[in-house]
């Protein structure tokens, strides 16, 4: 059992080894002539009037000149309208949805933008600086670049969930970034990204055939991202920053909601995904087996245990470093065990046909 333990961990290893050691060794390139590339961001809000004020203020005080901002509401909101008349900005305007969701809403304020180039972000979140704008119409790389898949870094607070949380939100960065630059971009967050107006709508249909009313991201990414059109910003003046969860609960419903999409994805990306995830569980569903009938010893279980640790960390550090994420490297460890057993709770409870009204 000791030898099947090792090729376990040594085929996990792989991932980081021969894909997320892309990201590591990534290099951000800048093209300082798009600085002030027209751009429309769009945000779809539902009963956050107060997130939208204080992402209205900071989008106001962006350096970049030439934007708009268009705010989709998910049905009838009073105080979001008169807050919106009271900032008497010509560049923000608010449209009205028809209470459909998120994704409808999203669409709606996509086929409404004025600019070729849109981003999108939540209510909830806000830019980590005054340059978001330059700084991620700069990542569009060279001409055949149509999407920038952006960082969305979790805000933590007191609790040890909120600091796991946070922990998850880089190593899944990690993930999506690192497939992008292989050439197999999956995913993307609908917190920060930047896109083609015209490739949306020309995908647009394809967002609402699987009938859910979320993973408008992670869908689009799907059907219009390729290894040529799409690139990557984890520059720090991008970050676009929202407040972690703070009971297992919250967090658990959040990610029940984000994973329905996994089922749509491409068979390749179910492939790799699933063979990741499997070995996760499978190793240290095999420590705890082989301790248990005494087929390994705890010298020999803790021996590689740390082994892998170590080279997580090893190849996580440069990579959480880019992110901004330095922090969270600490929680490596106790993180990659607790993320074993949640995984497993949320491949138990995942019904793609189950839908997640937005709140």
């Amino acid at each position: 059992m000791f030898a099947f333990l090792l090729v376990l961990v040594g085929c996990r290893m792989t991932y980081w080894l021969f894909l997320f050691v892309r990201l590591a060794l990534h290099r951000q390139v800048m093209d300082e002539t798009k600085f002030n590339l027209p751009l429309s961001l769009v945000v779809a809000v539902k009963n956050n009037t107060q997130g939208i004020q204080q992402l209205v203020q900071k989008i106001q005080k962006q350096n970049h000149k030439n934007w708009e901002m268009v705010i989709v509401s998910d049905g009838e909101d009073e105080a979001l309208k008169a807050f919106i008349a009271g900032c008497a900005n010509q560049k923000i305007r608010l449209l009205i949805s028809d209470g459909q969701g998120k994704k409808h809403a999203i669409a709606q304020g996509v086929a409404a933008a004025v600019n070729d180039w849109v981003l999108v972000t939540d209510s909830d979140c806000l830019p980590s600086s005054l340059r978001y704008f330059d700084t991620m119409a700069a990542s569009l790389k060279n001409s055949k670049t149509q999407i920038v898949l952006g960082y969305a870094p979790l805000r933590v607070k007191g609790s040890f969930i909120s600091r796991l949380a946070g922990y998850e939100a880089s190593y899944i960065a990690m993930q999506y970034l690192s497939y992008a630059l292989a050439g197999m971009p999956y995913m993307g967050v609908g917190r920060n990204m930047l896109f083609d107006r015209a490739l949306y709508l020309k995908n647009r249909q394809n967002l609402f055939d699987n009938g859910l009313v979320s993973g408008d991201d992670d869908m689009f990414v799907q059907a219009a991202a390729n290894a040529e059109n799409t690139a990557i910003c984890f520059h720090p003046y991008t970050h676009c920053v929202s407040d972690a969860p703070e009971s297992l609960t919250t967090w658990f419903r959040q990610r029940q909601r984000q994973n329905t999409t996994a089922s749509f994805y491409r068979l390749r990306h179910k492939i790799l995904l699933g063979v990741f995830a499997a070995l996760h569980l499978g190793v240290y569903f095999t420590m705890l087996i082989g301790l248990v009938i005494g087929q390994l010893s705890l010298s020999q279980t803790v021996a590689v245990w740390m082994m892998m640790m170590g080279l997580m960390s090893a190849l996580q550090y440069p990579i959480f470093r880019k992110l901004n994420a330095s922090g969270n490297l600490l929680l490596t460890p106790l993180a990659d065990v607790f993320l074993a057993g949640f995984y497993t709770a949320l491949a138990f409870k995942l019904n793609p046909q189950k839908q997640y009204p937005w709140k």
